[in-house]
């Protein structure tokens, strides 16, 4: 009787009888339309999220890769063919001969030289003292105690981004005026007459482009340092670690894939990108001491007016930063794991 009132009270619905059920008991389920009681597959919030920001992004990588195609393209021709306006106004294919040329010329060679001897000795320099300052000013900050303490803390914390945001040229322009020879206010405190722009001309570029690059390496390699769990320290210290110990124990295994990444960021843009402040300063002289590629190219194009060769060194230098970005891009994957 019990068992016929469930029936009617669950009529419409399908009686299952669960075997481990005792005698007279029964347990309805819904009538499915499939015939095994198959679960749906979630759909992940992950994939939806992917199409969103794909959405999203998409206008602008069109609109980037629409400017960016025709000038592309057009550099791509260009290496393939010779145009010099100032001997003839015509295009000629020039087949491989401008890249035969990129691989032969002893300019180019050089150039590629003075500019690896730059990019290492400045990302070297940069990191060193950039991760150095980054570590004390960490321990400046997180040890200040009092308000005038807390307040000089903020202070140097954000005075030390000011020559990132100074202009390049304007910087070059003032490091110039400072290592004059006759009236230079570095010769006059040392009492020398040093032309340092002529005598020690590479490494004059070098520290005036780190002197505008190591705020950027510093506030990435803060950022670095402060996000190390305070109970690291607080362990290490409990066990008798000394400052020295945690520094090489702690701190930079901790901030190691943010240095690598950092490192192979400024190697790009070191090795590419260092154009103005040679031009500013030193103009690739004396002699070709200061020649890095990215002045031969300008030089190429806008002084001798071979716009095919320039070309094609303008691609060799871009394929040198993609070779520079996709190891930066494993890098940072290798470490993210």
């Amino acid at each position: 009787m019990a068992a016929g009132r469930e029936v009617c009270r669950t009529q419409g619905d399908r009686v299952t009888v669960l075997p481990t059920a005792r005698r007279g008991e029964a347990h309805a389920s819904p009538r499915r339309d499939r015939p095994d009681d198959v679960p749906l597959p979630a759909r992940s919030p992950w994939g939806r999220r992917r199409r969103t920001g794909l959405l999203f992004t998409a206008p602008a990588v069109a609109f980037v890769a629409v400017v960016m195609a025709y000038p592309l393209a057009y550099l791509v021709y260009l290496s393939f063919h010779t145009y010099r306006p100032l001997t003839s106004s015509e295009v000629i294919p020039a087949g491989l001969g401008n890249y035969v040329k990129l691989f032969t010329d002893s300019a180019v060679a050089n150039s590629m030289t003075v500019t690896l001897q730059f990019t290492v000795m400045s990302v070297i320099l940069e990191m060193v003292v950039g991760t150095s300052c980054a570590i004390l000013l960490a321990n400046v900050m997180l040890g200040a105690r009092s308000r005038g303490s807390r307040l000089a803390a903020r202070i140097l914390g954000s005075a030390y981004v000011v020559p990132f945001a100074v202009p390049a040229v304007a910087g070059a322009y003032a490091w110039r005026m400072l290592l004059d020879a006759q009236f230079g206010p570095l010769n006059a405190l040392a009492g020398t007459a040093v032309p340092w722009l002529v005598e020690y001309p590479l490494l004059s570029i070098v520290l005036i482009d780190a002197w505008k690059m190591i705020p950027f390496v510093i506030f990435v390699m803060l950022a670095a340092v402060m996000s190390i769990e305070p109970t690291q320290y607080e362990a290490a210290e409990v066990d008798g670690a000394g400052a020295l110990r945690q520094l090489f124990a702690i701190t930079l295994p901790s901030i190691l894939p943010i240095m690598v990444v950092t490192a192979a960021f400024r190697a790009v843009d070191a090795f590419t990108k260092v154009f103005d402040t040679v031009f500013a300063t030193t103009g690739g002289g004396p002699g070709d001491d200061t020649r890095v590629f990215p002045l031969l190219i300008w030089r190429t194009a806008f002084t001798h007016l071979d716009f095919g060769t320039s070309a094609a060194q303008a691609l060799a230098a871009l394929a040198i930063s993609l070779v520079f970005g996709t190891a930066m891009f494993l890098s940072q994957r290798g470490s993210s794991r």
